[in-house]
Formats: structure tokens, sequence, C-alpha cells
């Protein structure tokens, strides 16, 4: 497609032979007509101005950086802040644009244009872009300008005749680019005629509503950039076209905020984002993206942000409370899930992102980050090395004011299924993170001859490493300072004599779990972060299950107790099928159980029961 533009929509535009020779002799001078744009486009970016549109946010350029550290993971590089500065029309200094090359970054951005891509930081790259075009003019070559011009053109009408409605993209390429041309560049007919149809991409992206959301969400990190867009969108709609947000927009958006703040961390950083407390200064504080968050749905979001952030509440606090979000947050077509013992932050959380072959693990004590990365999880039959055959799917979830409780399985080759199951015991500050391989086809009569070898490196974070303890098998993780302990249940606490459970630390910083197993196996790992309980006495068991007076066999059905201190917790696990089986004096007829158990009286509290097809909770 060539740039939509004619002698016949306005007499400030070459014609097309002009423009044909200007392009054949890039070193000729721009004619008198050029100049006179220049001069139109201009004159409206002042009587337009981004700071009357976006008002603080339009500050430094801002505005056009909300959640790009977070997307790239690291600090904005040097070209993206000038461009940003551009698009806001604020002053850019002599030594700012001596750093950079403009001219070479336009024939970069164009390169990737026409290679189509399309994922949401490359739509923003080329929508900071269009927002930049009447303050580029002043840097950019005539020829140069005009073809970035049709680029960003012909880019928007790719992604939009290409990709589905409720894809990122399609928002911000299909929306906001075309909003920002028709905005910025409302004197070449070309541009103003783009926002009827930007409009309609902004309505039907918002009409997926849930799809949108779970494609804005999915991988965590890009999450800021689509909310950037869609309030960007807003106001521009707003202030620009004088046209408010519909009520299915303004839900969207309020679904999309409440997903942003349950992804924030007290640094002002996001869930599965390496950026830093200072690479994301711009979403943070006045003009930043959290105010806007915020504004998305003022009643619930200013506590949920405010605790996310490590924000004390004191007065008021059970009228504050009472206005938090679910602190369970999962959607099962982005496959991620935040499990928050509460919105504080210093209670910690746990966030998984199941949408690859090896899900992503983020889990916090407190503000301190313990692991976060990969789970890189193998599994051996007999001699032979299995793969995984399909993706992960989430089987079962649960939550009530005790546990958050997620399930998830995974087929494999071999015949094997991989079962994964997290649970966040709320008060306690305890975590349970547990792999169940099982046959699949049989998977209620395993196979006893059946061996498995099964192992789950799982990576620390940046500055932590396992303390062991002498004698036991238990770490501590520490940064400095004891942040958690870490428990391999079905291995004996003792170090002495052979174990077929191992936990140990690899020599790039992972914590490496091994088991084996014949016909089934069941591989827990018990965390607790409270810090209290570190220096109390504690202990783990293996308990024996019964089945009608017969000792159940391990590939059948396990059981555990942990101790710490004066504090008990039971784990109870069918590996076949359930049948009423006791455990600690406990009848189950379940394929999961935890409780609390109390010495005093021998009583269980129950925490969560998971039969074969439901969570129960009576």
């Amino acid at each position: 497609m060539s740039l939509q533009v004619t002698t016949t929509e306005s007499d400030l535009l070459l014609n097309a032979g002009d423009r044909a020779q200007q392009r054949a002799q890039p070193g000729s001078l721009p004619t008198d007509q050029w100049d006179s744009l220049r001069a139109k486009i201009r004159s409206h970016a002042k009587n337009a101005p981004p700071s009357q549109i976006f008002a603080d946010a339009a500050g430094q350029g801002r505005v056009y950086r909300w959640g790009v550290a977070v997307a790239c993971g690291e600090a904005i590089d040097p070209l993206w802040d000038v461009v940003s500065r551009l698009a806001a029309d604020q002053k850019v200094s002599k030594k700012q644009l001596a750093r950079i090359d403009l001219a070479g970054g336009a024939d970069c951005l164009m390169d990737e244009l026409n290679m189509g891509a399309t994922h949401p930081l490359d739509a923003a790259r080329a929508t900071l872009w269009a927002a930049a075009m009447p303050g580029l003019i002043k840097h950019l070559g005539y020829t140069q300008w005009w073809d970035l011009l049709s680029a960003l053109q012909q880019y928007r009408e790719a992604v939009t005749s290409r990709e589905a409605c409720h894809e990122p993209s399609y928002l911000i390429a299909g929306a906001e680019l075309g909003l920002t041309l028709a905005w910025r560049l409302a004197d070449l007919p070309s541009c103003s005629r783009l926002q009827k149809s930007s409009i309609q991409c902004l309505s039907q992206w918002c009409k997926q509503d849930q799809e949108s959301i779970a494609s804005s969400i999915s991988g965590a990190t890009s999450a800021r950039i689509v909310l950037a867009s869609l309030i960007r969108c807003k106001k521009i709609l707003q202030s620009g076209a004088g046209q408010e947000f519909k009520k299915r927009q303004a839900r969207v958006a309020s679904g999309l905020a409440h997903w942003v703040a349950a992804m924030t961390t007290h640094t002002g950083g996001s869930a599965m984002s390496f950026a830093s407390r200072g690479e994301v200064r711009d979403d943070v504080g006045a003009g930043g993206l959290l105010p806007e968050v915020i504004a998305c749905d003022p009643e619930s979001l200013q506590p949920a942000v405010d605790a996310a952030l490590g924000k004390r509440q004191v007065n008021g606090r059970l009228a504050w409370e009472i206005c938090l979000p679910e602190s369970f947050q999962h959607c099962e077509q982005a496959k991620i899930a935040v499990l928050m013992p509460q919105w504080d932050v210093r209670r910690g959380r746990v966030q998984v992102d199941y949408q690859a072959r090896q899900t992503c693990l983020e889990l916090m004590s407190g503000k301190s980050m313990i692991l976060s990365g990969k789970c890189q999880t193998s599994l051996q039959i007999g001699d032979q090395v299995q793969q995984p055959i399909d993706q992960w799917e989430s089987t079962c979830e649960f939550t009530d004011d005790d546990v958050h409780y997620l399930e998830l399985e995974q087929a494999w080759s071999g015949g094997i299924v991989l079962q994964r199951q997290l649970m966040v015991v709320r008060d306690d500050r305890c975590v349970l993170l547990a792999d169940s391989v099982l046959p699949s086809e049989t998977r209620r009569r395993p196979d006893s001859d059946l061996l498995i070898r099964y192992s789950n490196r799982i990576p620390l974070a940046r500055g932590v490493h396992p303390d062991p303890e002498a004698e036991t098998r238990e770490y501590f993780l520490s940064d400095g300072r004891r942040r958690g302990l870490v428990i391999p249940l079905s291995a004996p606490e003792w170090k002495m004599g052979a174990s077929s459970t191992e936990l140990k630390m690899s020599d790039d910083n992972h914590l490496s779990l091994s088991a084996s197993g014949r016909g089934s196996l069941f591989a827990p790992l018990w965390f607790d972060f409270q810090q209290r309980r570190f220096d109390r006495t504690r202990t783990w068991r293996q308990l024996t299950v019964a089945d009608n007076l017969r000792i159940v066999a391990p590939h059948e059905a396990v059981g555990f107790r942990v101790q710490v201190g004066s504090e008990q917790w039971m784990i109870y696990r069918s590996l076949a099928k359930p049948t009423n089986r006791s455990v600690l004096g406990k009848h189950i007829v379940a394929d999961f159980y935890a409780a609390r158990f109390y010495t005093s009286d021998g009583s269980l509290e129950e925490l969560v029961t998971v039969d074969s097809e439901d969570p129960a909770d009576d």
C-alpha cells in the first residue's frame, strides 16, 4: 500500500510527481509546499498538545514509557527515551540527541514493521513513533519522514487485516496507532480519516472482553503496555474526539487493571519481569501508570495497589481489607495465576505462568524473591527419557480463607502424566509445591513394576543461596538473612542411610529435587516462610496409610506429617483409585487432603480436600 495522500485532498501536499522526484534525489531541498506543511503540522501540535490530552503524564514523555521497562525487563533504551519526549512535545537537549541515531532508529523501525512484528512491544514502538511524527519533522529528511509515515500506515492496515480482534497488537496498532495519527497529523487527510476505523477497532477489541484480557496478561510482562495503550486511547477520545468510554470499554479496562495490580511488586515492578525499582520509575508516582490503574476502579484498586507496594494501612484497616479484590487470581485462557495470602506484599505471594512446556514460577517470602524462573522437569521410565507431549492444563482450583490451591496436569510420552500442585496455607505462611507422576491410561491401577525416575530443577532468585542443615535434609534459603525453609517431605529426615528422594543444590543456583519410584510417585516440597518458627525444633515423617487393615504401598497412596515447634500439618495423596483409607486416625476417600494437626486432642482441622472431580469445602 502506498501513502494514501493526493493533491485533491490538500493543496499543502506535494503532488505524486514531485514526491517521486524528491525520493530520487534525497539530497535536494524541500519545496515551499513541504515547508508550508511542516509549519502547519507544528502549529496544530501547539494547538492540540499532548499535555492537553495526558496532563502531568506528558511531562518528560513518561506517558509513552508506561510499562515499557516491565515488558523489556530492563532499563528503557536512550532512543525510546528521546522519541517519547518528542512524542509528548517535550524539550530534548543536544546532548540527548547526540547519544542516539534518530535516522538509523527510523530505518530499523521500518524494517521491523515491514517484517510484520506484532509483539505488543513492537506495536507500542510503532505508536510511539507515530506520536513523535510532528517532532521528527525537524530531525528527519523529507523522504525518510514520508517513508516512515507510509510504513506506519501500512503496518496498521496489515495488523488489522490479519490479527484476531482480541490480540493486544489489534488494540495498540489498530486503535491507538490510528487515533494517534488522526490526532497528531490531523492536517493530512490520509491520517485524519483513520479516526473512525480506529474507534471501531477499539470497540471490537473491547467486545472480546475476557479473551482480550487473557491475551493481554499472557506471559505477564505485556499487561502494562496493553493497559497503557487502552488508557491513552481513552484520553485521546475524551479530549480529541469528545467521546466518553462506553460501559463495556470501562469494564475491560477495570478487569485488566485488576490484573496489573495483582502482578505489581513492592518495587513498582511486575511479576515475571526483571525490571528494577529505578527502571520502572515511569510507572510509579505522579504522572505514572499506577495512578491511572487506580483510576479504573478507585474503591478496590487504591487499597490493592497500596498493599502491593507495601504501604501500611493503620486507620480503618477492616474497611480497607473489605474493599480489596480477591487474593486468588487465575486465568485459564492466559494460563497464569497469582496466589496471595493477602494483598499485603509483606505476606509474600506465588505467581505461576504455565503457558509453556516448562512452568515459570515466582515465589516470594514477604518482599524477598526466593524462587524465580522456569522449573526444568525430567522424567525417565526404565532407561527411556520421556518428553512432554502436550501443554499444561488446569484441572482443579480452590480458594477460601485457609488456602489457595491450584492443580495443573501435563501429558508426557511413555503413557504418563505429570500433576503439579500449588497450595498456599495463607495464615501459616507455608507453601506446598508437589509433583505427582501417574500412569495416564491405567491411572487407577498403576503398574508397580514400572520404574520412574523424576527430577525437577527449581531456580533460586538472584542473591538467594541455600544453607543446608548439618545432619538433616532441609535447607534454609537466605539472601544474607534467612527468608525461608524448604523440606523434602518424601525424603527421610536424617541424612544417614539411603533415600529414594534427594534435595540438593546445583552449581547453577537451582534447587534440584530427584526421586524414584515404581508405578507412580509423589515428590512434595514444603516451604515455611514464618521466621518466628525458624529456630524451633522441627521434624517430619512419612505416615503409614492403611486400607482395610492392609498397609498401602507407596505407589497407591502416601501421607506425611511435618511439625515445627507446636504447629503441625498433615498431607495425604492418593496415587491410585481413591478408596476409604486411613492415615493418622483419619478415614479419607479423596485424591488429596491437607489439614492442621493438633497434638492436644489428636484432631485434624481440614484445610482442603480434593476428590476425583471437584474440591470439597465441607
